[in-house]
C-alpha cells in the first residue's frame, strides 16, 4: 500500500516515501499523510535528526502521481491537491531538528519539491533530477520555486524550469541542488552516520543554527532566532560542552 511512514534508530527518525511500485510517486492521500507522520516524529523529544528517503533501491521520488491528474488536479479538485502538497512541504520544513534528504535514482518534479524542503541533500551517484511541469502544461508551485531559487539562483532555476531537462548528480552538486555525492552502495551508511553525528551534538546549538540560517536566507532575523541563540548561552549544555572540552572528554548533551 502506498503510504508515508517512519522508522526510528536511536535519536534519528527516518521519514519514508513508500510507493516503490510507482517509483515512490506521491498521490494525494500520501501528501495528506505527511503532516500527521511528521507530528508523530516531532512529538518525540528524543529525536535529534530526521532522514527523508524513498523506499526501496530504485528511486527517491518520481514526483506527484500523474495518473491522478485528470481526476484530482482539474476543476475544484485541483485546489485540494495543491493544498495537500503545500501542507506536506510545510510540515517537512517546520521540523525543528535537521532534515537530511537521502536521494537515490530519480528525483523528479514533486520529488524535487520534497527534497528542497529538507535542510541537506545527499545524492547517490545514480541520482537524477528534473523539473518537468512544462512538459505537461503545469506551473511549478511558488513555494517550491522559492526554495529552488534560494539554492541554485534565479538564472539556473529558470534554466531547469524552462528546459525541463534531466541533470545527473554531478551537475546537481555543481549548481547547489545537492550538497554531497556518494556511491549508491554507501548512501544509507553515509547518511545514517551524518544523522547520528548531528544527533550527538548539542540540540540547542543545532536548533539555533537552523533558525539562523533560514532567517538569513530570507533576510529576516526574527526574535525566535535571537531567543534560540540566547538560550544556548544560558543552557546546561553550554556548561557541559565547555567542561568536556577542558577535561578532554566527549560531552553529553541533554538539550537544556
Amino acid at each position: 500500500m502506498a503510504q508515508i511512514r517512519s522508522e526510528q534508530s536511536g535519536n534519528v527518525a527516518t521519514l519514508i516515501i513508500d510507493n516503490p511500485d510507482r517509483r515512490n510517486a506521491m498521490n494525494r492521500a500520501m501528501y495528506e499523510q505527511v503532516p500527521a507522520v511528521v507530528e508523530e516524529i516531532a512529538a518525540d523529544p528524543a529525536i535529534r535528526c530526521v532522514i527523508l528517503r524513498g523506499a526501496g533501491s530504485e528511486a527517491f521520488g518520481a514526483g506527484s502521481d500523474i495518473s491522478e491528474f485528470t481526476s484530482r488536479r482539474t476543476g475544484r479538485e485541483a485546489g485540494r491537491f495543491d493544498s495537500s502538497e503545500h501542507h506536506a512541504w510545510r510540515a517537512i520544513s517546520s521540523i525543528a531538528v535537521p532534515v537530511i534528504a537521502s536521494i537515490h535514482g530519480p528525483c523528479m518534479g514533486g520529488g524535487v519539491a520534497i527534497a528542497l524542503h529538507a535542510d541537506i541533500r545527499i545524492a547517490a551517484d545514480d541520482a537524477r533530477f528534473a523539473l518537468p511541469p512544462a512538459k505537461i502544461g503545469l506551473a511549478y508551485p511558488p513555494p517550491a520555486v522559492d526554495r529552488l531559487v534560494r539554492l541554485v539562483g534565479p538564472s539556473m532555476a529558470k534554466l531547469l524550469l524552462f528546459s525541463a531537462r534531466t541533470i545527473d548528480a554531478g551537475e546537481a552538486l555543481r549548481i547547489g541542488l545537492a550538497d554531497e555525492i556518494v556511491p549508491k552502495n554507501d548512501l544509507d551508511a553515509h547518511t545514517s552516520a551524518l544523522a547520528h553525528r548531528i544527533g550527538d551534538l548539542s540540540p540547542l546549538s543545532i536548533r539555533a543554527a537552523k533558525l539562523a540560517v533560514e532567517s538569513v536566507a530570507r533576510h529576516d532575523l526574527r526574535d525566535q532566532t535571537r531567543e534560540a541563540v540566547a538560550r544556548c548561552y544560558a543552557s546546561s549544555d553550554f556548561r557541559e560542552g565547555t567542561r568536556a572540552f577542558l577535561e578532554k572528554r566527549r560531552p553529553i548533551f541533554e538539550g537544556h
